[in-house]
C-alpha cells in the first residue's frame, strides 16, 4: 500500500509539472498570436548586413494568404555575396517572398547566384526554390532533407487533390527539390570565401544541416534555432536536439541565424538551449538543467521581434 501511494504521489507530481510547461506554452503562444498581422502579399521585411558581404532577410511576422497553410509565416534566410557569385540560405515559404529576396541580392550586385542551401526540409524554408531554379543555382540540402521534400511534394500533390481551397493557395507555387546532396561535411570554396555544411541531424531531427561561415564567425542553424518564438518543433524528447545545440555551440561563431526571427548573439543563443533544457526538465526525467531560465528568458521567447 505504501509502495502504491509513494508511486500515485510521483506520477502526480510529473502530471503536475508536464501541466505547468505546456500552460506556460500555450500562454506564451497565446501572445503571439494576438500580436499577428495577417498579410496576402508579401513585401514586409528588412535585410541587415551582420557582417561585410553577408546579408539576413528578417520578415515581419504575419500570416500569409497564400502558399501552404502549414508554412504560413515566411522563414528567416540570407545570401552571402562574393566575388565570383552569391550563395543564399534558404528561400523562405513562398516564390513571391523569394522575389522579394532574389530583388534585395539585386540591388547590391549582378554576379550570379551559384548556390542555394536548404538547411532542412520545411516549407518555410524552401518553398521559394523554383525562383533560383531560374537562376541556374545549384540547390543543395543534405541527402535525407531532400528525401523529406520529395515525400511533401507527393504529400501537397494530395492535399490540393483532396482540397480545392488548396489548390488555389497554391497557385503559381511549384515545389523544387535540391538537385545535389551531401552527407556528413560539404566545404564550397566561391570568391575566397569558405563555407561549410555540416549535417547534424539524426533521429527525429535526422535531415537537419548548419552553414558555418569559420571566417566570418557566422553560423546558419535553420530549424534547430529560433530566436524570440517558440520552437515549432514537438515537444517530446527534445535531448537529441540539445545534444545538437552543445554541439555547435563550441564553433567559433558571433553571429546565430535563426530559421524563424532576426539574428541572435551567442547569449541568445545560450537562452534559447537553456530554455529547452528547462523544458527536458519539466516534460521528461532528466538532469537538473545548468540553469533554470529566467522569467525574462522565457517571456523572450513569447515576444515577436
Amino acid at each position: 500500500m505504501n509502495q502504491w501511494l509513494n508511486e500515485s504521489v510521483r506520477s502526480k507530481g510529473r502530471m503536475q509539472r508536464t501541466l505547468t510547461a505546456y500552460c506556460l506554452l500555450l500562454s506564451a503562444f497565446s501572445v503571439i498570436y494576438t500580436t499577428n498581422s495577417f498579410c496576402a502579399i508579401p513585401g514586409r521585411y528588412e535585410v541587415k548586413e551582420i557582417k561585410p558581404h553577408i546579408f539576413i532577410w528578417v520578415p515581419d511576422d504575419v500570416i500569409y494568404q497564400v502558399g501552404d497553410p502549414q508554412f504560413e509565416r515566411a522563414g528567416t534566410a540570407g545570401f552571402i555575396i562574393t566575388s565570383e557569385g552569391v550563395v543564399v540560405v534558404n528561400t523562405t515559404n513562398n516564390p513571391f517572398n523569394a522575389r522579394e529576396l532574389l530583388y534585395e541580392i539585386r540591388q547590391r550586385t549582378d554576379k550570379p547566384v551559384k548556390y542555394v542551401i536548404n538547411t532542412d526540409a520545411r516549407g518555410d524554408h524552401m518553398l521559394g526554390n523554383e525562383v533560383f531554379v531560374d537562376q541556374q543555382a545549384t540547390i543543395i540540402s543534405s541527402s535525407v532533407a531532400q528525401a523529406e521534400m520529395r515525400n511533401y511534394q507527393q504529400d501537397l500533390t494530395r492535399r490540393m487533390a483532396d482540397d480545392p481551397r488548396m489548390q488555389l493557395r497554391m497557385r503559381g507555387i511549384h515545389p523544387a527539390l535540391p538537385t545535389q546532396t551531401f552527407a556528413g561535411e560539404l566545404t564550397l570554396h566561391l570568391g575566397g570565401e569558405e563555407i561549410k555544411l555540416l549535417d547534424l541531424g539524426r533521429g527525429v531531427l535526422a535531415g537537419d544541416a548548419a552553414v558555418y561561415l569559420p571566417g566570418a564567425k557566422v553560423l546558419f542553424l535553420g530549424d534547430l534555432y529560433e530566436n524570440g518564438y517558440l520552437p515549432r518543433r514537438g515537444m517530446g524528447d527534445v535531448r537529441p536536439w540539445l545534444e545538437i545545440l552543445r554541439q555547435v555551440e563550441s564553433l567559433d561563431v558571433l553571429d546565430y541565424i535563426p530559421g524563424l526571427g532576426p539574428p541572435g548573439a551567442k547569449k541568445d543563443f545560450q537562452d534559447f538551449r537553456r530554455f529547452l533544457e528547462w523544458v527536458a526538465a519539466e516534460l521528461q526525467p532528466s538532469p537538473t538543467p545548468e540553469t533554470l531560465p529566467s522569467q525574462g528568458q522565457v517571456a523572450k521567447m513569447a515576444t515577436v521581434n
